[in-house]
């Protein structure tokens, strides 16, 4: 079976998970899922994924496992029930955000098993997974890569293979999100300064969007769900500040400092103890409380980065 016309499974039925099945559903896969939460459950079968009782009825006779799980703790929670349910040949596409220590090491394992593994952590959020438009860092054998191509293909826009060594990929991901989780951090505290000093906050972006301190945070990010009041971004502030320890802690281990990096990660991991639940697109918020101003209330129902 080829894996254009492979029944796909989907372990982790959240908003990616959910969002992906409905990309595949739609492009005549069959998909079947698990997860342990019953609401996610639920609303995975409502939208038309076939709901399994535990994680081996998924896995068994699929062609093409995908992952979707919160972070490297749980991936391998789960690995011994996969590649024990996992018939040799399978592809597994593990799409978290993992760490790369965890993923190589059950990479190692899924080949012992005759299981063709690949990470391939995506950038893109839920929006872009709904719209097929992710991005997907994909690392491991080219021809893994190849065969589960056409499955890659309904998810994502743009499919980059970063390397044949299993855990690049996260790696990879990893390293993008300390940086956006610094980079954001910082356009906050510029926003912070020029509110306690009086700017015009959305005047003050379009100087910074047509300046060299442009970036997707104040093109993109503050703009679409902070200057409009949504908060939306569908990414809680702890699971934005996960990503970003992991990479310091790729650092520390092979004893490379990272100062500036080392100071946002403090930041968002005390964020995370006061608002982890909350999404992180907050951070303007908070970041200009510190500062002793306040963000201002919106004032437009939609702006450019919204057309």
């Amino acid at each position: 079976m080829t894996a254009a016309a492979a029944p796909v499974a989907v372990l982790g039925l959240g908003h990616m998970g959910r969002a992906v099945s409905g990309r595949l559903l739609a492009a005549g896969h069959v998909v079947r899922g698990h997860d342990v939460s019953a609401g996610a459950r639920k609303a995975a079968l409502e939208a038309g994924v076939d709901v399994c009782n535990g994680l081996p009825a998924a896995v068994d006779n699929a062609a093409v496992v995908i992952s979707y799980l919160p972070d490297a703790g749980v991936v391998g929670d789960i690995a011994d029930a996969v590649l024990s349910a996992a018939r040799p040949g399978t592809i597994w596409l593990e799409m978290s955000s993992s760490h790369p220590d965890t993923t190589r090491a059950i990479a190692e394992r899924a080949g012992q098993k005759g299981v063709r593994f690949l990470d391939a952590p995506v950038a893109g959020g839920v929006a872009g997974a709904e719209n097929g438009t992710l991005t997907i860092m994909a690392a491991g054998p080219a021809e893994h890569l190849a065969a589960v191509m056409p499955v890659l293909e309904v998810m994502g826009q743009k499919i980059i293979h970063v390397s044949g060594r299993a855990g690049d990929g996260d790696l990879a991901k990893v390293i993008n999100n300390l940086l956006a989780a610094a980079n954001l951090a910082l356009a906050a505290e510029g926003l912070a300064l020029g509110l306690a000093e009086g700017l015009d906050v959305e005047v003050l972006l379009d100087v910074l969007n047509a300046s060299s301190a442009t970036s997707f945070a104040t093109r993109t990010q503050i703009p679409r769900f902070a200057l409009t009041g949504r908060f939306d971004a569908r990414f809680t502030t702890s699971q934005y500040s996960k990503d970003a320890d992991v990479a310091l802690d790729v650092a520390r281990r092979r004893g490379l400092e990272l100062p500036l990096a080392g100071r946002a990660g403090t930041l968002w991991r005390d964020l995370t103890a006061a608002h982890g639940s909350e999404d992180y697109t907050h951070i303007v918020e908070w970041v200009a409380e510190t500062a002793g101003t306040a963000w201002p209330t919106p004032h437009r129902a939609s702006t450019e980065a919204d057309r």
